[in-house]
């Protein structure tokens, strides 16, 4: 109701106020994030100035242009199968593409049919002396290579990647969903994992068997419901049972007929998914009570043997005496829905689950248990400390950084992972023998642990370091046999698990199938988050599998527009662009390059801050050793920099800078470099800057000091000094290079590379493009620091062959086989540029696979 002095406003209808305001209400009620709420401004604008016409009337004129241009693209049929269990039927529904069809629309595709590879093949590369060969995507590999040995001559193998994994759809657990998502093998790894064309789509939606109180208990229901679950697969891979058999001609965009066999090369799930399979173990015959100890091989199951398993127990009398039989081989008496296809076997096809077998399975559910347990053993204190550790740790991209670690429970795969790489940097120094054997003996473990995750997690593998990993998994089954023999008089722990055993086969799959991250779920698991949106804001809850396969599609079909789109927009631009334009886009991108003001070779700073002169400077830092005599010691530095890269003094005079001259600080850091693992350039992101989100933050580098000597450094200051013409991006450095002592017992034991800093007054001048990469160390005392390998595989293999290089002893490794001398003074060595070239094979010192032959892990252990 109105009340006495009310004042009333009515704008204009040209006036534009109200839709302006509706505009940024309806962005701010939908929650619209700024790339959105700015492409929704952009289109308005757009339509107010005449440049485009909006014709949509309302929601429905929407969803018929959606439903029209579906479709262009293959889509979902809805089945139903009838199941009876006891006299009782049921109706399951279950949602797929065709995936022959699908696999077409890829082949179609001109932006990815360029990186399609129809032919298996065998990579090596040139050390020196001889080719070695090297793996990373599954045409690469052995299984592709054996795979189009059983073709026809002339065929191709057209091989298919599918993820299958149960999951929830409301936070209560009530709705679920049982997505399966597909990819082609043929394409590489980096598109694959990526998101928008070539990587995974939603392909399928399996029935979910809801439990029923009358059957649950009974042994016949898990044979339903993985019945269930076998005829609703079978009739997503439909399309490629017959053409597995004959094959399939396809008129590739080189206009050239391919003869292609679909296969399942690839079968990607949790462990939960796999039992559906397979139960204990998939891949081969160990028994139930020896799958906690990896270093026993067993035969090998094959689909083949299963199938006769299966028939053969069906001949027996009884229901008792058919059990019998498939229970000895881990089988259930269901038909797999794989038999069906050619030149696929399942138990070859299902592949090793990073995520879930160990980051989120090993070590979530098992290690870390029981360390948590050690640690709370030896008081508050030290929970403390390693909280406080945590916290403490500086930020590095791409890894997590949970400020409280213990007695927290996580979601979310990702955090153990990265707890794991950084538990024993925070409690290397708390875990100690003397106080807890058990603990210490358990981080040992844990050590090995991340060494066997690390060869894991490499991007590209050699035939060296397949067998370093098989080694490592070797110790580590040998260490955690130690731990259970001498935990068990003290705790009832069971270790006879399946995610443990898994590690048996890692390394197989890595050469039958390439590096881990080809069927690592950790990617596939994202899918999860836009088919939950989907379902919480776009469904109304009831008969939720068509609406979100339909949102799924839609997206699918917009994504394809939208590339379509830009290519389009792309035409114009070639066509209407004239020579002149082109000769001026061509002279700009020439001075970009020739002035390097902001950026030098491999190596760019940004974060650009206000001119300050030396005075300045000197001032602003005067209690800081680290900037005393700042302007003489440049001054002294760019005197022998400047001739040593044949850039000539000034007249021949030595250079004398003024106090009232200006450099220019900058606070980021960005660094390519090329990966000593897969020879690719990778970027380092650094800061240098006195307060990022409110603290100072300096990372550390790598630096090369001399052509022959790489050393550690933390960056204290980034600036540019101009001296006549030339522009110098330069850094000012806290080296770490000075001498450590004997090799510390827990260094060795734990493979910690220690350095020392030297005093601050010996921060030195160096070229930004002395800096190779960046590193991540943590304080350990008041001068030394730990360097982190864990980061990435590169800087893992470089710690590898720096360990090496400086005589330290690779824990696992007896001291009498090539330990140094126990009186060396062991500090950063003198690398050869050989070493340090960044494209270095990433296999390790030959001396480390020898000694490990001959491990006696008893003594190792002691």
């Amino acid at each position: 109701m109105f009340t006495k002095d009310d004042i009333k406003v009515e704008h204009h209808p040209n006036s534009g106020i109200n839709a302006k305001f509706e505009v940024a209400q309806i962005a701010l009620e939908a929650a619209l994030n700024n790339d959105q709420t700015d492409r929704l401004i952009k289109i308005c604008r757009q339509c107010a100035i005449g440049n485009d016409k909006f014709t949509f009337e309302n929601h429905k004129d929407i969803h018929r242009k959606w439903d029209a241009a579906s479709q262009h693209v293959t889509g979902f049929t809805k089945e139903v199968i009838l199941m009876t269990y006891e006299d009782k039927s049921w109706d399951f529904e279950v949602h797929y593409r065709d995936l022959l069809e699908w696999a077409a629309d890829l082949l179609r595709d001109p932006h990815l049919f360029p990186h399609l590879t129809f032919n298996a093949q065998h990579l090596s590369k040139f050390d020196g002396e001889n080719f070695v060969r090297f793996i990373d995507e599954p045409y690469t590999a052995d299984a592709f290579w054996d795979l189009q040995s059983q073709l026809p001559e002339g065929a191709k193998p057209l091989t298919f990647i599918l993820y299958a994994d149960k999951t929830k759809l409301s936070t209560s657990g009530t709705a679920k969903a049982y997505p399966v998502v597909a990819w082609l093998a043929n394409l590489p790894t980096d598109i694959r994992n990526g998101e928008g064309i070539g990587g995974g789509y939603v392909v399928g939606w399996l029935p979910v068997v809801k439990e029923d109180k009358e059957f649950v208990k009974k042994p016949g229901w898990v044979n339903f419901k993985n019945k269930v679950w076998h005829q609703a697969f079978s009739r997503i891979l439909a399309s490629l049972t017959s053409k597995s058999k004959t094959g399939q001609w396809f008129e590739c965009l080189d206009r050239l007929l391919c003869w292609f066999f679909p296969s399942i090369l690839i079968l990607s799930a949790d462990y939960e998914e796999q039992c559906v399979i397979l139960w204990p173990c998939p891949i081969c015959l160990v028994p139930r009570d020896a799958l906690s100890d990896v270093s026993m091989r067993y035969p090998l199951q094959t689909s083949k043997d299963s199938q006769a398993i299966i028939n053969l127990a069906r001949t027996k009398h009884t229901l008792e005496e058919t059990e019998k039989t498939l229970k000895e081989y881990g089988l259930r008496d269901v038909d797999n829905s794989l038999w069906l296809i050619q030149c696929t076997d399942v138990h070859r096809a299902l592949s090793y689950d990073k995520l879930h077998f160990r980051d989120g399975g090993l070590f979530d559910d098992h290690l870390w248990v029981e360390f948590q347990k050690y640690l709370n053993d030896l008081g508050r204190d030290v929970v403390s400390h390693i909280d406080k550790r945590f916290k403490e740790f500086l930020c590095w991209r791409n890894q997590k950084h949970p400020n409280q670690v213990m007695d927290i429970a996580f979601t979310d795969s990702s955090i153990p992972e990265n707890i794991s790489k950084m538990i024993l940097y925070a409690a290397h120094d708390v875990m100690t023998e003397e106080d807890c054997p058990l603990g210490y003996l358990l981080l040992r473990c844990i050590c090995l642990y991340i060494e066997v995750d690390m060869y894991a997690s490499l991007e590209v593998h050699t035939s060296d370091t397949i067998c370093e990993g098989r080694n490592i998994v070797q110790m580590f089954s040998g260490f955690l046999k130690q731990y259970i023999d001498k935990s068990a008089d003290i705790e009832d722990k069971g270790w006879n698990f399946p995610k443990l055993h898994m590690d048996a086969h890692l390394f197989d799959d890595i050469e039958a199938k390439g590096a881990t991250r080809n069927y690592n779920t950790k990617p596939n698991e994202k899918m999860h988050g836009s088919l939950k949106d989907s379902y919480l804001l776009r469904t109304n809850f009831r008969n939720v599998a068509e609406q979100i396969l339909c949102i799924n599609h839609w997206q699918l079909v917009a994504e394809d527009i939208h590339r379509h789109l830009l290519d389009f927009d792309e035409y114009l631009r070639l066509q209407t662009q004239d020579q002149f334009d082109a000769a001026d886009d061509a002279l700009n991108a020439t001075d970009d390059a020739v002035i390097p003001l902001a950026g030098f070779f491999h190596v760019k700073v940004g974060s650009k801050q206000p001119p300050l002169t030396f005075e300045s400077v000197e001032n602003i830092y005067h209690s800081d050793d680290a900037f005393s005599n700042l302007r003489i010691r440049l001054n002294d530095f760019l005197n022998d920099f400047l001739p040593a890269i044949n850039i000539p003094l000034l007249q021949g005079k030595q250079i004398c800078l003024r106090a009232s001259d200006k450099i220019t600080e900058f606070r980021f850091l960005k660094v390519n470099y090329e990966s000593m693992v897969n020879w690719r350039q990778h970027t380092d992101y650094l800061c240098c800057s006195p307060q990022f989100f409110g603290a100072p933050h300096f990372d550390c580098i790598f630096i090369r000091m001399t052509p022959t000597k790489v050393i550690f450094g933390r960056l204290l200051f980034l600036f540019e000094c101009t001296v006549g013409k030339h522009t110098f991006p330069l850094a000012l450095v806290h080296p770490y290079d000075a001498p450590t002592g004997i090799c510390l017992c827990k260094d060795k034991n734990f493979n910690l590379f220690r350095v020392r800093a030297c005093t601050r007054a010996q921060s030195q001048f160096f070229s930004v493009r002395s800096i190779i990469r960046g590193v991540l160390l943590v304080p350990d005392g008041p001068s030394d620091y730990l360097v982190i390998d864990t980061v990435d595989t590169d800087m893992f293999v470089h710690m590898r062959e720096m360990h090496l290089e400086a005589g330290h002893l690779c824990f696992f490794i007896k001291s009498h086989l090539i330990a140094p001398p126990s009186h060396s003074n062991i500090s950063l060595p003198s690398t050869s540029s050989s070493n340090y070239t960044l494209q270095h094979s990433p296999s390790v010192h030959p001396s480390i696979n020898q000694a490990l032959v001959n491990i006696d892990v008893s003594t190792a252990v002691m």
